[in-house]
């Protein structure tokens, strides 16, 4: 396809709603007459954050096609797999932070395989519960096959694991129960997950763990030209169940598949080693060596070892037979961890009393200048009943806490650089007498500051270093306005 023009250039913009109209007007007025060219005006548009990086790359390429899919505008690209490519998108229409799942183009080409991602995605898009995130649309252009999907900020539960290792007894068990609840749905409408995984699990800022991909993905789809005769399993479900005398896509495999993402997530190490090629995978002998999770983590009670071998047994007639089942017992272990007390701050919950989220309505101010971090914090903080300012200047920050102070003050590290160390020293002199929390967020080339900074520490003023995942933030952001009287914890 041959170069755009740069006037073609600018109509294709507007056509397309990457940018408005007016925007796009007044950035050509501020661009000098020797910058009005293709890139000079795809740089001033990024510059101006009306444009992404992802986007700004496909239109020097002059590539339009799938920047926007439907009523998707596409962002970022998130991740990337053999099947498909998953990116950040944004609702045309209502501005909503979304995913789209893209078909990759080989697969495209193959008639069975095109098949059955639009037959399972139809299917999915059927499946409305907590714990499994939600399909909204299913389309095509342009030979590019898509559908879009709640967008999940808080990341995979894979890359938790990465972070943190393992987490306490009843945080794992919560998210097992999750993982439970989700599956027990799904199996009363008669699907199986056949791809049950830790990279399939998303977990939100909250900690509430979603399922996705739904054998979509599954090895035995991944198979150009020929009939799919059953739904596609992935190897290590073939290789399960081939040698366990159960049959192909046992609604009961979850629940093996359950049992070792929640072994992993108590003894912080997988319950065997991942196999890097498909032989490795096929060996049934990782499932037979299994090193019993009291072995690694000898201090977990009893109740919770055995919930872990009960999921994980190799008969599966010695499992649970329905997700039901296996929900029913881990809602008994947390019962059993908590001693009665309550679960998640229920605050935080979709259908929480609206009295209780009214009560807290603390102002949120953080020193970021980085649109992407302020979109993120917003989305988040906002969502919670937070009223959130943001300003990029630190200077004006300080001032604001003597003429209108917020009930928190959060210092972006990696926005601020190093004027972080003297501007956590200065607000928390400014807010001597004011109940005003106050946060700094070091990044990772900050954290030799940390031992420095924590000598001004206390329940009131936080320290925080890497890794800091948004949830982390969240419940030291509540700990700290508790301290100050602003919220309960």
């Amino acid at each position: 396809m041959a170069a755009l023009s740069f006037t073609e250039l600018t109509r294709q913009l507007v056509r397309l709603r990457l940018v408005d109209a007016d925007e796009l007007q007044q950035c050509l007025d501020s661009l000098a007459k020797t910058l009005q060219t293709n890139d000079g005006l795809l740089d001033a548009l990024e510059r101006r954050n009306l444009l992404t990086t992802y986007q700004v790359n496909k239109l020097r390429k002059n590539e339009t096609s799938g920047l926007v899919l439907g009523n998707a505008k596409l962002l970022y690209r998130n991740g990337s797999g053999s099947f498909a490519r998953v990116f950040r998108a944004v609702e045309l229409d209502s501005g909503k932070m979304i995913g789209v799942k893209v078909l990759r183009q080989r697969w495209v080409e193959d008639a069975e395989a095109l098949s059955q991602f639009h037959r399972e995605a139809e299917l999915l898009k059927a499946l409305k519960h907590p714990n499994i995130v939600p399909i909204y649309e299913i389309g095509a252009e342009d030979d590019i096959h898509y559908f879009t999907m709640e967008f999940i900020v808080g990341g995979s539960l894979s890359d938790m694991i990465k972070i943190r290792g393992a987490v306490s007894p009843v945080d794992a068990t919560r998210i097992a129960l999750d993982l439970a609840e989700g599956l027990k749905y799904a199996n009363s409408k008669g699907i199986s997950h056949r791809d049950l995984k830790k990279s399939n699990v998303l977990l939100t800022t909250d900690g509430v763990a979603k399922l996705v991909d739904f054998g979509l993905g599954a090895d035995e789809a991944l198979q150009p030209g020929g009939k799919k005769k059953r739904a596609p399993r992935s190897v290590d479900y073939a290789t399960l169940e081939d040698n366990t005398g159960a049959s192909p896509n046992d609604p009961r495999s979850d629940l093996y598949f359950l049992g070792t993402i929640y072994y992993e997530l108590l003894a912080g190490q997988p319950a065997y080693a991942h196999g890097k090629t498909r032989e490795d995978r096929q060996q049934f002998s990782r499932h037979r060596n299994v090193k019993p999770v009291n072995t690694v983590k000898p201090e977990l009670p009893s109740f919770v070892v055995e919930a872990v071998n009960r999921l994980m047994h190799l008969s599966p007639e010695s499992r649970h037979q329905t997700p039901g089942e296996a929900a029913n017992e881990l809602r008994r272990v947390i019962e059993k961890l908590e001693g009665g007390s309550p679960g998640r701050d229920k605050l935080n919950q979709p259908g929480a009393p609206a009295e209780a989220a009214e009560a807290i309505e603390p102002t949120l101010m953080f020193v970021e200048s980085r649109p992407k971090q302020q979109e993120l914090l917003r989305e988040f903080f906002t969502s919670r009943g937070f009223r959130v300012l943001l300003l990029g200047d630190l200077q004006r920050s300080l001032n604001r806490i003597e003429s209108s102070p917020p009930d928190c003050v959060i210092l972006m590290g990696a926005s601020i650089g190093r004027e972080i160390l003297t501007g956590f020293t200065e607000s928390i002199r400014r807010a001597q007498g004011r109940p005003v929390a106050q946060i700094a967020v070091l990044s990772k080339d900050q954290t030799a500051w940390q031992r420095r900074m924590e000598l001004n520490a206390t329940e009131t003023a936080r320290v925080l270093g890497p890794p800091l995942v948004i949830g982390d933030l969240h419940r030291e952001i509540r700990a700290a306005l508790a301290a100050c009287g602003a919220v309960g914890q």
